[in-house]
């Protein structure tokens, strides 16, 4: 049922549970016509998927300790994690000073480089294409204000 793998998952499930518990803290307050509030459900939520991280984190460590493992196989899966958190914190950091339009090719880019893709027409076509496309739906399209950072001066 569980592989080997499910860690991550696990963590992952935890850390969304997690920031949904803090996310609705602050409507704790709030009167509504329902008598359990209006942060019941979200909570229930919340927790089950802090249960659900915790099983397959339980259950992906059983996996673990029944086959044994090798840690150059184990390293070499968590290497495009660890670049992809890396490049997403950079991201995440340098989105405002720098601007959307110049760090998420940036991150696009990253990505496919960490899950293996190597031809670079391939990797700068589709992270300049894919940027634009958003950057035009959102910015445009939807009104959402962008962080324009270097390249503001061409916005007005």
């Amino acid at each position: 049922m569980f592989k080997r793998d499910d860690w991550m998952f696990g963590v992952l499930a935890i850390v969304i549970g997690a920031i949904a518990l803090v996310a609705i803290a602050p409507l704790a307050g709030v009167k509504t016509m329902d008598p359990a509030g209006p942060t019941a459900f979200p909570r229930i939520i919340a927790w089950m998927m802090i249960a659900i991280g915790v099983l397959h984190i339980i259950g992906s460590l059983l996996v673990m300790k029944k086959e044994g493992g090798d840690g150059k196989k184990k390293k070499k899966k968590m290497l495009p994690v660890v670049l992809i958190s890396v490049a997403s914190l950079a991201y995440y950091f340098l989105l405002m000073p720098v601007g959307y339009l110049v760090m998420t090719p940036l991150l696009v880019a990253a990505v496919m480089l960490s899950v293996g893709e190597r031809r670079p027409g391939k990797v700068i076509t589709t992270a300049i294409c894919s940027a634009a496309v958003l950057f035009i739906a959102f910015y445009y399209g939807l009104g959402v204000s962008l962080p324009l950072g270097v390249l503001e001066p061409l916005f007005w």
